[in-house]
Order: structure tokens, then sequence, then C-alpha cells
């Protein structure tokens, strides 16, 4: 199931990226895979976060303020990545992350639906259940989800 929504993010993303925004083949594929990355290093590092907080941000339900935080700091991060790695501008910057987050935190989304264990079972199916807490266990998750 994880690779329809990588296959999906994929189709939906190069061809926004590259037609409402002119980035070229290889900005896209950098602005993908830093997403990636982003996600990976915000949410694969723990960092306090708890499992309702990222299953906050990966829901239907308003934001609480703990799921913004990690929202905030993984808007930060993918900037960076994208200014620094993939040599965008920062208006190019923005406008790669206004597509780009809402279409990962999306996709994930309508793959959990809302339900923790969901949410548990997507991680624990590409770490084998193994890893130590949350940080393991969704870099995992996120690691799979943009190779």
């Amino acid at each position: 199931m994880f690779d329809q929504i990588l296959s999906t993010l994929k189709s939906q993303a190069a061809p926004e990226l590259m037609n409402k925004l002119g980035l070229n083949e290889q900005q896209t594929h950098g602005s993908i895979t830093a997403a990636a990355e982003s996600v990976k290093e915000v949410i694969g590092g723990g960092d306090g976060f708890g499992m309702d907080d990222v299953m906050n941000l990966f829901s239907d339900a308003k934001n609480n303020p703990a799921a913004d935080g990690i929202m905030n700091q993984l808007s930060s991060v993918f900037s960076n990545k994208l200014t620094g790695q993939v040599g965008l501008n920062a208006q190019q910057a923005g406008g790669v992350q206004s597509l780009l987050m809402p279409m990962v935190t999306s996709l994930i989304t309508k793959y959990v639906g809302g339900n923790a264990s969901s949410l548990q079972g997507l991680i624990g199916s590409f770490t084998g259940g193994a890893g130590g807490g949350l940080g393991g266990i969704a870099g995992g998750l996120i690691g799979k989800l943009f190779k």
C-alpha cells in the first residue's frame, strides 16, 4: 500500500512542480527528495513528539499545538534544504513547500484514515515492528515513503 502512496506523490507532484512552478527535472527530483529527507529528519528524529501528535498531524482534525510545532519544524527544515541543497531561490522554495507539504500529509492521512492502529501498522510494516520508539519507527516509515 505504501508503494501506492509514493507512486501517487511522484505522479501528482512532478507535473505540478514543473508546470505550475516552472522547475526543471533536476529541481523537481531534488525538491521531492528534500521533502522526503525533511520529513524523515523531523519525524524520524523523534524530538519528543508523541504518537498522538503525529496522529493529529496525519488526520483531518485541526492540528493541536504540538502537531503545529511538528509542521513548523518540518517547514523550516524543508525550506533550508530547498535553498541549500536544491539551489532554489526563496520564492521558488516557498512555492514548492506550499505544494508538496499538503500533498505529503494528505496522502498519509488518506491511508491512515484517522486510525492510530493503522498508522502504527503502516509504520510497523516497514520496520518489522522493531525500532526504538517513535523516532526509529517513523524514520523507517518515512524513509520507505520517499525511497
